[in-house]
């Protein structure tokens, strides 16, 4: 019950802030001058290596914008071609000097990319190129990239998924919206029309199942929401073999 809990806070993740302005985040190091002092006093007393802090833009004038979000990471480590940190989210105790962070989840993130071949420092000035992950290990991460790095550039190989997987409905625990052949059109005409090419991969999420079929979501911001909407593709994969798309949803 509690995975199935953590598994639909990550579904509805991307539908809480779509409304809002995107958030502007800041990294910080041991090093940063200008660091807060709560995040000074976290960095030298834990392990993790940066505080990333993204402050949320108020809705509406006179409206008084949203408290910090901040998440604590690690140092970057590479395991054969996937290169990963771990993330952990991070609150803030008490008010003025005497603020405090402290970790409220017991879990790990890891965001992970492929390496250039080097891996790229996190948090780059031109794009995130770093996906969030949950229970997915750097050999599902290879394979569900590879696989959507050929659907994003290929109608053919899109409809050739479809054709071997697809379930035609929402996976187990999945949101009732994942179901309806208008939405994987519309995909296949974002894919026909060049627009996935570029399109951001924000996060990997396992849900929970089968140990020797393991199903993941996959989330992919929609270009014609301008980051308001997210494809939700749901992809099984064989234990240590390929993986293929069983499903298309979307969030907003």
């Amino acid at each position: 019950m509690a995975a199935m809990l953590a598994l639909v806070t990550l579904l509805l993740a991307p539908a809480q802030s779509a409304a809002a302005p995107p958030p502007r985040c800041q990294a910080f190091t041991r090093d940063s001058r200008e660091a807060p002092p709560a995040v000074r006093e976290w960095l030298a007393r834990s392990g993790d290596e940066r505080v990333r802090v993204c402050s949320q833009p108020a809705l509406r004038a006179l409206e008084t914008p949203a408290a910090p979000v901040y998440s604590g990471e690690g140092a970057v480590t590479r395991h054969g071609a996937v290169c990963s940190f771990a993330s952990h989210g991070l609150s803030a105790e008490g008010s003025g000097a005497a603020q405090r962070l402290r970790r409220y989840d017991g879990g790990e993130a890891l965001a992970m990319t492929l390496a250039q071949p080097q891996c790229p420092p996190p948090h780059p000035d031109a794009a995130e190129v770093y996906v969030l992950t949950y229970e997915t290990s750097p050999g599902a991460f290879v394979s569900i990239m590879q696989l959507w790095s050929a659907v994003a550039i290929s109608v053919a190989a899109y409809e050739r998924e479809l054709a071997c997987c697809d379930l035609g409905a929402a996976p187990p625990g999945a949101p009732p919206a994942a179901a309806g052949g208008e939405l994987r059109q519309r995909l296949h005409a974002a894919i026909a029309a060049g627009e996935m090419r570029t399109a951001a991969v924000t996060r990997i999420v396992r849900i929970p199942g089968s140990t020797f079929r393991r199903r993941y979501a996959l989330f992919v911001a929609d270009p014609q929401r301008a980051g308001a909407g997210f494809y939700v593709v749901y992809v099984r994969r064989e234990l240590r073999g390929a993986s293929h798309i069983i499903g298309v949803g979307e969030t907003d």
